[in-house]
């Protein structure tokens, strides 16, 4: 690997592990396109790091330095996404672009509404906590809300061995006896 490439690694995009096929940018087109809200994991663990980030906004840090906080205490595919933003604002990116591009990045509608209010508030100068911590409630309700809803497809899911296997054969128990001594001849 030459040198260019290895100073830039650092400065690209994160990639989603390939199996030949580009699956993030067909699952993004799916979610951007789909009216029905998927719970991912991305989704799930945006709520607390919109709590998190919220928290920090209330103590008077600035959206930049709330971002460069937050990162190394972040995993998975936040770490990445705040990583790859911290990195360009390194090398002299604007903070609004590079918000811009984290919401095409990560297209869920909780994203988008999130950087929409801090690029409105880093525009206007105007503060921006208490939206965020609202923003942070409402998508915690939203993954409450989602979880519930898969709780009660489970449930349904499970009473469906209860009604085709387990009710058939304690009838069959209850029945069977009474028609032997029904066919029986004393």
């Amino acid at each position: 690997m030459e040198l260019s490439e290895r100073l830039l690694q650092a400065h690209r995009p994160p990639q989603a592990i390939s199996n030949g096929l580009d699956l993030s940018r067909f699952v993004a087109r799916i979610r951007t396109k789909s009216a029905k809200r998927h719970f991912s994991e991305e989704a799930k663990q945006f709520a607390d790091v919109t709590l998190a980030f919220g928290l920090l906004l209330e103590n008077g840090l600035p959206v930049s330095v709330a971002i460069r906080w937050l990162e190394p205490r972040l995993s998975g595919v936040w770490q990445q996404n705040f990583r790859f933003l911290i990195d360009n604002l390194d090398l002299g990116a604007d903070l609004i672009a590079e918000l811009q591009a984290l919401s095409e990045r990560m297209p869920l509608a909780e994203v988008i509404e999130f950087t929409q209010k801090l690029q409105i508030s880093i525009e206007r100068g105007t503060p921006s906590a208490h939206q965020i911590s609202q923003l942070s409630q409402s998508t915690q309700q939203q993954v409450l809300r989602g979880l519930i809803k898969r709780a009660g497809e489970n449930e349904t899911k499970m009473l469906v061995p209860t009604i085709f296997l387990i009710l058939p054969v304690t009838v069959l128990f209850a029945v069977f006896p009474s028609l032997a001594v029904l066919q029986s001849t004393y």
